[in-house]
């Protein structure tokens, strides 16, 4: 029994179901707030994907990517979807060819069940954003910097260099992790008097830095344009940190976040007592999360906001990966009982997502709209909710959208000279004596929705 527990495939089973959960919980028809951009912009014309990519709070990387693919899969939804879980395919292969290599089979184990099975990843997976792709070039950069501490050949500066500025280019909050990569090298070379070495982190830097200057002045460009809003001021110091790994269940984010600190602890400790380049690297890829949550809750404290949960993927991502070298000194057992834990809060989000998708309607909405909504017809919404407006726009594109801040039938009729046109009353904005008082009436097409935005539908026309 002992010898079948040891050889049984876990890291297959542990990929298969990860893939099995993310597919399956993915909505083929909905698309979210930031998503709807992403999708936007790949069947804009080029001048208008250059402009808005620019303008964006993001590097332009992802676009680059995701564009060609969206174009050659017919802008289908599904298939964007699977475009970032091709990035997930990147993390697990991290863990077949690089931590099992390094670190052994148990810590593979370990990588890959909690690189798969928490709360976060379920949903990122597969979502069209760059935070997948970010955190497989984040992850990807730190595997060479192992290699670059004990063994800093040529291709191996060139691998780094290079997953490096890919991951820069894709997310802000990579280029953070990035500062504690390339210090915690030249820390090392300094400490062990390693003169070839630091001629050869000079030159990467310097690389790295003219590389990436042009898109260091758009990202200020980006910084000063945008006002930050979006951010708001965090429930408590770590809720950023707690949010990645909340569940249906109150307390399952405490279960990560005490594997991430005491596993932090490990790594220094052990490597305090054996000097050790892999247990230095584990600190290094541990200081990453935990140095920038710092200077997020005093850049917060003292000026505004600037974390949101998702942010810390690409950090946290890199936590995941430096622990491994400590896996070693677990009992294999309790490193079992762990992955059997993660996989049971994944599967606690995973019944969160598939019960959601059971009660989305989405679909019989995009079909009444072929059927019935014709080439210029008008459609009228009340702001207050910029994703219904988003929606709309996405899926009927062969609507003219009119967005108003209240529904007032005579001003449609008299100002806008609207005597036909659809409503999609998200607020129970109908009023039939207003309607009546217009000299229109309103037939109701019934209750749809689009996303998380549910709506009657109305057909307003002009008094017989």
């Amino acid at each position: 029994m002992k010898k079948k527990l040891i050889e049984f495939p876990w890291e297959i089973v542990i990929i298969i179901v990860f893939m099995a959960m993310s597919v399956t919980a993915c909505s083929r028809y909905t698309i979210n707030f930031d998503e709807f951009y992403t999708m936007n912009w790949c069947r804009a014309d080029w001048h208008e994907f250059f402009y808005e990519v620019l303008h964006d709070t993001s590097p332009f990387l992802y676009y680059y990517m995701v564009r060609p693919f969206a174009i050659l899969t017919g802008q289908n939804i599904f298939m964007a979807r699977l475009f970032s879980l091709a990035a997930m395919v990147i993390l697990c292969l991290v863990g077949i060819f690089f931590v099992k290599k390094y670190y052994g089979r148990k810590a593979a184990v370990f990588y890959l069940a909690i690189i798969c099975f928490n709360p976060f990843m379920l949903q990122k997976s597969t979502e069209i954003r760059m935070y997948v792709w970010a955190s497989a070039f984040t992850l990807l950069a730190g595997a060479y910097c192992y290699k670059l501490l004990v063994s800093a050949t040529r291709k191996n500066w060139i691998f780094f260099t290079l997953f490096s500025l890919m991951g820069a280019c894709t997310h802000y909050y990579v280029v953070l992790s990035l500062v504690f990569l390339y210090l915690g090298l030249f820390a090392w070379y300094a400490f062990c008097h390693k003169k070839e070495e630091m001629k050869s982190w000079l030159i990467c830097g310097l690389v790295t830095v003219a590389v990436y200057l042009p898109f260091l002045v758009i990202a200020i460009f980006q910084i000063r344009e945008s006002s930050g809003n979006w951010i708001p001021d965090p429930g408590s110091r770590l809720a950023p940190l707690k949010e990645l790994f909340y569940t249906g269940i109150n307390g399952t984010e405490i279960l990560y976040l005490l594997v991430m600190a005491v596993f932090t602890l490990m790594s220094v400790i052990v490597f305090l007592r054996t000097r050790k380049a892999e247990y230095y690297w584990s600190v290094i890829c541990c200081s990453a999360i935990w140095g920038i949550t710092a200077f997020g809750i005093v850049f917060g404290e003292l000026v505004k906001p600037i974390m949101l949960s998702r942010y810390l993927i690409m950090p946290v991502c890199l936590l995941f990966l430096g622990i491994c070298p400590v896996v070693k000194y677990i009992n294999k057992y309790l490193v079992l009982a762990l992955c059997f834990a993660f996989a049971l809060a994944s599967g606690i989000q995973y019944q969160s997502c598939v019960e959601t998708l059971a009660k989305d309607h989405t679909v019989d909405m995009l079909q009444f709209a072929r059927e019935n909504i014709m080439e210029n017809d008008k459609i009228v919404l009340v702001s207050g909710d910029d994703y219904l407006y988003n929606c709309t726009y996405y899926y009927i594109p062969q609507s003219d959208i009119y967005y108003t801040g209240d529904f007032q039938p005579e001003k449609l009729v008299n100002e806008e000279k609207m005597n036909e046109f659809w409503f999609f009353d998200s607020g129970e904005y109908m009023d039939p004596q207003e309607i009546a008082q217009a000299g229109l009436r309103a037939e109701n097409y019934g209750h749809y929705q689009l996303g998380y935005i549910h709506f009657e539908v109305y057909k307003v026309k002009p008094l017989p």
